[in-house]
């Protein structure tokens, strides 16, 4: 199968060797899948990644079919890649699916907190600033609350339906804490945004990662999605496994989940080939 990985804010997906997706290119092609993980500015508003996005995806897929699993913003990226049908992509025959993880499907409180809500916010016109010099940092103004007025609603338009859209949720960690010690302020501020308060990774809540056809919640934090352990990031062998015996490491297994959402890929796959 033909795999685009779509990165989510502020994160490179490539930078001095590390790759956003931790491991799982090398894990899908080992499968024997092809897999694109297209590079888009990190800081920049939707649809600027987007076209950038599409550009790559249609560079390297010209004419086959391609399955997109998408993290946080990559989600939304998407949604606005295929409902400007960029690239020709959202015709049918291109895109078979689109798989979200922990998309900010209704917007995430956090980026509320750091761009602001009102037009007349200083934070608002902070970012108006920008553009106004040509600074394209607007990706958490896209990511505020209200997300799925702005980004088209692909799943239900019935020009885009042929596209299969499946979404995966994250509600913390089991264990002692419910996300890293560094990301616990933004999970306490999510979970209390809202009343009742809101099961979230740290970033966005369960509610709005769930797009299309939900596929379940992963208990884990927003970043253990791809892989990465924000209390564990510089720790390695015995120093792991001791903080995981008290309690205090919380380790998850994203390539299994990885592997999971490729055999129900590959489901869709046999479905569309039949």
């Amino acid at each position: 199968m033909n795999i685009v990985l779509a990165s989510g804010f502020l994160f490179p997906q490539r930078v001095f060797g590390i790759n956003y997706f931790r491991d799982v290119q090398a894990e899908l092609e080992k499968a024997g899948h092809q897999v694109l993980p297209p590079i888009v500015a990190p800081l920049a508003g939707l649809e600027a990644r987007a076209e950038r996005l599409a550009q790559q995806i249609n560079a390297t897929f010209p004419d086959g079919r391609v399955h997109i699993i998408a993290h946080s913003m990559g989600g939304l990226d998407c949604r606005v890649m295929i409902g400007g049908n960029k690239q020709g992509l959202a015709q049918k025959g291109r895109i078979l699916s689109l798989t979200t993880l922990s998309t900010p499907h209704q917007g995430s409180p956090v980026a509320d907190l750091l761009a602001g809500q009102d037009s007349g916010d200083v934070r608002r016109k902070l970012f108006d600033a920008l553009d106004a010099i040509h600074v394209d940092v607007n990706a958490l103004r896209d990511l505020t609350s209200g997300a799925d007025a702005r980004v088209p609603d692909v799943a239900n338009n019935p020009e885009t339906q042929h596209i299969k859209y499946f979404s995966y949720a994250a509600s913390g960690r089991t264990g002692s804490r419910p996300t890293a010690l560094i990301l616990l302020p933004t999970y306490a501020y999510v979970r209390n945004h809202e009343k009742p308060p809101q099961d979230n990774d740290s970033v966005v809540t369960v509610t709005s990662a769930r797009y299309g056809q939900p596929m379940g919640t992963w208990e884990c934090d927003h970043l253990q999605m791809v892989g990465w352990n924000l209390d564990t990031l510089f720790l390695f062998g015995k120093i792991k496994q001791l903080l995981g015996a008290v309690g205090l490491a919380s380790e998850f297994d994203h390539l299994a989940k990885f592997r999971e959402i490729v055999a129900e890929l590959q489901r869709v796959e046999s479905q569309q080939a039949g």
